[in-house]
């Protein structure tokens, strides 16, 4: 009986943990838009919809609102969408000319998304390669451009959200990404596991606790990022699902994989586990 009792208690643990993330969300870097109905019925219930930055804004607004269309048919409610970025597109050049061209590029992509209906909108805080020699001054450029594009964002009625990064890139870790967006108590965080590379990722999510609004779910080997499928990279999952939830996380838990990595099905299982293991955590 006792037996029964603690199986049926951690159950209901595991179930209040689950309950606490809105469900399981996929995005649209890791499917194909004829896939959506197929991670609907696997019980895929959110979906993250890349913004296309190449062609013309009629182009990339034809090819959001199609995205938005296939999600609509599956039944596949949009969660975030994902900002366009490239090493030209970036929001901490040191170019004042460039960077606000950039500002202005992505000011109508934020009207796009609009037209989506995202609750958050990712945004990179620079690209890559940084020196360190110019490090400060990207970091300033950074904070200024997110300044300008987070009341774009309130336009749309969306959260921006800036993802941690790896190698040079703005945001490596905690305390760098917590500056670029001190400024700012609307801007928000986008937790994508597999880039850290100089921290770890309890101590990240301690760190940034309730800032974290949106996850960008995948494994790593701890050396580079890999998008790879949980359980097959170095992640302690139940330890990570566990402090996501401590932090008071209560967002969509997103997959973002490269193409090929596992089952819709697949990540399904996988994050009712992380739930159920996570409450055996001591």
């Amino acid at each position: 009986m006792k037996k029964i009792l603690l199986t049926a208690a951690m159950l209901l643990c595991a179930a209040n943990l689950s309950a606490q993330c809105l469900g399981v969300g996929s995005s649209t870097s890791s499917m194909s838009l004829e896939e959506m109905a197929q991670a609907a019925q696997a019980g895929i219930g959110y979906v993250e919809i890349g913004i296309s930055g190449c062609g013309t804004v009629t182009e990339i607004r034809e090819k959001a609102l199609h995205a938005k269309r296939k999600a609509d048919e599956a039944g596949l409610k949009v969660w975030s969408c994902h900002l366009p970025f490239s090493r030209t597109l970036d929001i901490s050049v040191l170019s004042d000319s460039a960077r606000m061209a950039n500002i202005g590029f992505l000011t109508e992509m934020i009207a796009i998304c609009g037209e989506l209906g995202p609750k958050k909108l990712v945004l990179h805080p620079s690209s890559e390669p940084i020196a360190d020699a110019e490090r400060e001054q990207r970091i300033l450029n950074s904070i200024a451009s997110i300044g300008v594009l987070r009341e774009a964002a309130a336009c749309i009625g969306a959260e921006l959200c800036i993802e941690d990064l790896p190698r040079t890139c703005l945001g490596r870790n905690s305390a760098e990404l917590l500056r670029i967006i001190a400024p700012y108590p609307d801007v928000k965080i986008c937790f994508d596991t597999n880039h850290l590379l100089s921290e770890g990722l309890l101590h990240f999510v301690e760190a940034c606790g309730d800032r974290i609004a949106t996850v960008h779910v995948s494994d790593y080997d701890m050396i580079d990022e890999r998008h790879w499928l949980p359980g097959k990279g170095k992640i302690d999952w139940p330890a990570l699902y566990r402090a996501l939830m401590k932090a008071g996380y209560k967002g969509v838990f997103m997959y973002e994989l490269k193409r090929g990595e596992g089952s819709f099905s697949e990540m399904v299982a996988i994050y009712k586990r992380m739930a159920t293991d996570a409450v055996k955590i001591k």
